[in-house]
């Protein structure tokens, strides 16, 4: 009898996690193929453009699955929404499009997966408290890859004002990740994420007519617009509304272990979709930023357990 009911529990969990892990890795696949899009987009849409399209696109598409839970806001978490928005919307994004103008989507998708370390770093210095030596270990490693990756020659397509920009929008989110604990559990995520889409698109939207009347942009091709589509339905729209369902389902810790095959993808999708060069420096570079953001994350994890 025990193991008969063991065995109905297990085929249970396994129907009920079965569409939210096919959620979480349609997440995956399109966030990551966004740095591939995006670098194509920017260069027949201006970046304030391409962003402020994706996300009036997006908000629309998304406000049909938030209207429902919507809750009026307090005058207390106004500002609060605000810094999210400019942090996690308006300044990531411009520094990712102009980024991603700039360099290549392989270099983007690597650089900006260094924010969980980056974001442990700077816990562990606003805590006033020491790194196990693992944790500074492997943040070594991961900055001994990026060295690699952004020096010159490595890729002859990239820029290293590019790389910069990539890691403005690293700053940018790694300040959005705490400020989001100020106004964590009083709304829906589904309708924080309409609001700083929202944010995001009205920051925007200056930005966007002035690249409009000054920049030497022409009609965009049907593929630019496809981009835009791409971006605002999947990405934003229903990666958001997926990834928002697949995290209680799944659990923090696989929805986060599958985040590790997001810069992988990144650059799958830059060799596939924009004929990027896979070098010798890029590689290694690659591989050691991923070894050691994931040997950190590992090494906090068992550090929080230890304690």
């Amino acid at each position: 009898m025990k193991t008969e009911k063991k065995q109905s529990g297990t085929s249970v969990v396994s129907a009920s996690t079965f569409w939210p892990l096919c959620m979480a890795l349609f997440c995956i696949v399109v966030w990551g193929l966004s740095y591939a899009v995006i670098r194509a987009s920017v260069q027949e849409i201006p970046p304030m453009g391409l962003a402020c399209s994706r996300f009036v696109l997006a908000s629309v598409l998304l406000w049909p699955f938030v209207r429902s839970q919507w809750r009026p806001i307090a005058r207390q978490d106004r500002l609060p929404l605000l810094a999210l928005g400019l942090t996690g919307v308006t300044i990531y994004f411009a520094f990712e499009n102009y980024g991603l103008k700039y360099t290549t989507a392989s270099h983007g998708a690597l650089i900006i997966a260094t924010i969980p370390l980056c974001t442990e770093l700077v816990a562990a210095l606003r805590r006033r408290q020491g790194l196990a030596w693992q944790t500074l270990l492997a943040a070594c490693v991961a900055l001994a890859g990026v060295f690699i990756l952004v020096r010159p020659g490595v890729d002859s397509e990239a820029s290293l004002f590019g790389d910069l920009l990539m890691f403005g929008a690293v700053g940018s989110w790694v300040c959005y990740s705490f400020l989001v604990a100020k106004t964590s559990g009083r709304y829906p995520n589904l309708q924080v994420t309409q609001i700083i889409m929202l944010i995001g698109l009205l920051t925007f939207l200056p930005g966007a007519i002035g690249e409009m009347v000054f920049s030497p942009y022409g009609w965009p091709s049907v593929a630019a617009w496809g981009g835009v589509i791409f971006l605002g339905t999947l990405c934003s729209a229903l990666g958001y509304h997926f990834w928002n369902q697949a995290i209680p389902a799944l659990g923090v810790t696989v929805t986060c272990n599958l985040l590790y095959a997001l810069p992988l993808v990144g650059v799958a999708g830059g060799i596939l979709l924009l004929d990027e060069q896979l070098t010798a420096g890029v590689g290694l570079g690659a591989v050691l930023i991923l070894g050691g953001v994931i040997w950190g994350h590992q090494s906090t994890r068992k550090g929080r357990v230890d304690t």
